[in-house]
């Protein structure tokens, strides 16, 4: 077995990725292009591990700059990412336990995992130990502006595809209207399960009357009702209502979660890797939602998120979000590890992912 380097040095590239299909849009968002937050940790066997976080369009910078104030504090340190990880939570976390600041972790987490399993000369899932082989995907629209044919025209298509379910927006102003396009949905695709993401766009009086409205489309779930940190909130409305509801893709602690856990307000778990502290709090936060006997469904970043659910043992599948995988974006360059609905782990050293330089650095700043 290779030694374990120290970390020798650490370059940071925060780039603007423009969306090549235009901008996107929900009930309480309008993005225009990812920032995202690129690292790279070079150890003193000469490897690289790289990692990134992201945001919507904007705040890249600040993610950035954190980042700048961590990295004198590790350099010299061995690569041990959780131990790096704790350290690194608890020198910023004065100014803030979660948002900007595990955003911030991701980005060197994700690369300290990378570098480690290079180091080693083990792809990471191998490191983590796979459970799985491949990993169902299902299929996800930023569709609300999009005509009900051209929604049902994407279901059939993620159908086809072998896709495990489908997920689309819902928040029109007349909630008649999400309820008339459900509808053609399920009557264009019968028997393919349906989700639904509300994007926080709902008040609590507003998400009960929403819930009665769907009960009868017996959908899989309905994502993020209310505003993220209203926690209380949800525990009040999955009380009231029957439709499981799923949350975390913008939540950012293993505390956090663990409170939706507790109160059981949290049906599926959406934990962002790139916005929870990377791998090592994505791996936390999987572990406390198996002990509640809950399945994982991450958000973004699908290429490595998936990877990741062959790890561990409690999910359901991980989002294809049509034109948002960091493929499709330009980020990563292509590969072929999506077939018949499944992904299958890259088995290269590391976390197996080549960032397309090019493309990156043209839009840097």
């Amino acid at each position: 077995m290779s030694e374990i380097p120290t970390i020798e040095s650490i370059k940071l590239t925060p780039t603007r990725v423009p969306l090549p299909e235009g901008p996107w849009g929900d009930q309480i968002h309008h993005v225009e292009n990812i920032e995202v937050v690129i690292a790279e940790v070079t150890g003193s066997n000469g490897l690289t591990g790289v990692g990134f976080s992201h945001t919507s369009g904007w705040c890249g910078a600040t993610i950035a700059q954190l980042d700048e104030e961590i990295i004198p504090d590790v350099i010299g340190l061995k690569v041990s990412p959780q131990g790096l990880w704790r350290r690194s939570y608890k020198y910023i976390h004065d100014v803030g336990g979660a948002g900007v600041t595990t955003h911030a972790l991701s980005a060197l987490d994700i690369a300290y995992w990378d570098l480690l399993a290079k180091s080693l000369d083990v792809s990471l899932y191998d490191l983590l130990g796979k459970v799985r082989d491949r990993v169902p995907l299902y299929g996800s629209g930023i569709n609300l502006n999009l005509s009900i044919e051209e929604v049902v025209e994407q279901v059939k298509r993620w159908k086809a595809e072998g896709y495990i379910c489908a997920k689309v927006k819902v928040g029109k102003p007349d909630i008649e209207e999400d309820v008339e396009r459900l509808t053609k949905i399920q009557e264009a695709v019968p028997g393919f399960p349906l989700a639904v993401d509300a994007n926080q766009g709902w008040t609590l009086p507003a998400a009960l009357r929403a819930f009665k409205k769907f009960d009868h489309l017996d959908l899989l779930w309905i994502e993020e009702p209310l505003p993220s940190d209203d926690i209380v909130g949800h525990k009040v409305l999955r009380e009231r209502v029957n439709t499981p509801i799923a949350l975390g893709e913008n939540t950012y602690t293993l505390n956090q979660f663990n409170q939706h856990f507790e109160q059981g307000s949290c049906d599926y778990v959406q934990a962002d890797l790139g916005r929870v502290g990377g791998i090592t709090g994505y791996l936390d936060i999987a572990a406390a939602a198996r002990a509640h006997n809950l399945p994982m469904t991450p958000h973004f970043v699908m290429e490595l998120s998936a990877s990741l659910l062959s790890c561990i043992p409690n999910i359901y599948a991980s989002e294809m979000t049509d034109g948002g995988t960091w493929t499709a974006l330009g980020i990563f360059k292509p590969s072929d590890n999506i077939k018949n609905g499944y992904w299958t782990p890259p088995t290269a050293p590391g976390h197996g992912l080549e960032v397309n330089w090019d493309y990156v650095n043209a839009h840097k700043f």
